[in-house]
């Protein structure tokens, strides 16, 4: 009697505790499937976020290098026009292509940290001893090189070995690879100098000296780094190159 008294009770409180269940909500009796408002749905563009970055300008050489087609097409070891045979730099080229160097410094953001030059040289600042005057009225017209001949004793001033001394600003060179470079040369306020002395008579005897000492003038040479400008490739911009050139004339006595 007591366990059926029990289960009873617990019947009753399972009962009390489950939740009623919710009642549905009453249909609208004004609404119906068949006339359901249909409005327009609006269309709105995709947006696009494709980034743009400026392009580098395309490369059109100002000048021709058509006449050179059959054997080559900007071959940069063949020698430009301004060159003759055995020069290894330009001082002058009517075909310097000044537009795509501007452009060039334009559309690079190192360009300053790669230039340094200084523009004004003379003998003044790199001949002790010598000044720039003294340097232009060296006269070397009477001599012609030769060992015994009597125009080794004449002359004024000048050194020992004949040379010409030029403060120069070459617009294209050779390269220590062999390749002709365009040097970046007054396009804007550009400009790199050099101090070129070439010997007027390698190789003969030098000057003042008697026959007896069997001297001979030496061609001396340094490189120079250079900012440079490749017309073959002008999407490599702007950069350094390296360039052997005629530094001194110097009087060599062997032993």
């Amino acid at each position: 009697m007591a366990l059926q008294m029990m289960l009873l009770g617990l019947m009753i409180v399972a009962a009390l505790a489950e939740p009623e269940p919710k009642a549905e909500p009453a249909a609208d009796p004004q609404y119906h499937p068949k006339y359901e408002p249909k409005y327009p749905q609006p269309s709105y563009p995709k947006p696009s976020y494709k980034p743009s970055y400026p392009a580098y300008p395309e490369y059109k050489p100002s000048y021709d290098y058509s006449y050179k087609k059959d054997s080559y097409y900007c071959d940069p070891r063949a020698p430009p026009r301004c060159a003759n045979s055995s020069a290894t730099f330009c001082l002058s080229d009517y075909e310097y292509p000044s537009r795509e160097i501007q452009y060039a410094i334009e559309y690079d953001s190192l360009v300053l940290k790669k230039y340094a030059d200084v523009p004004v040289q003379s003998a003044d600042n790199l001949v002790d001893g010598v000044s720039s005057l003294e340097e232009d009225k060296f006269d070397y017209s009477h001599y012609n090189g030769k060992t015994f001949d009597q125009s080794n004793w004449i002359g004024g001033a000048g050194y020992i070995c004949p040379s010409d001394v030029i403060y120069a600003r070459p617009k294209r060179a050779l390269n220590v690879e062999g390749e002709w470079r365009v040097i970046v040369q007054d396009v804007a306020y550009y400009t790199q100098t050099q101090r070129v002395e070439t010997c007027l008579f390698a190789g003969a005897s030098c000057r003042t000296l008697a026959p007896c000492h069997r001297s001979s003038c030496v061609q001396k040479y340094v490189y120079h780094r250079m900012l440079s400008f490749d017309p073959c490739n002008a999407q490599r911009g702007l950069f350094i190159d390296i360039y052997k050139l005629p530094s001194a004339c110097s009087c060599r006595i062997p032993a």
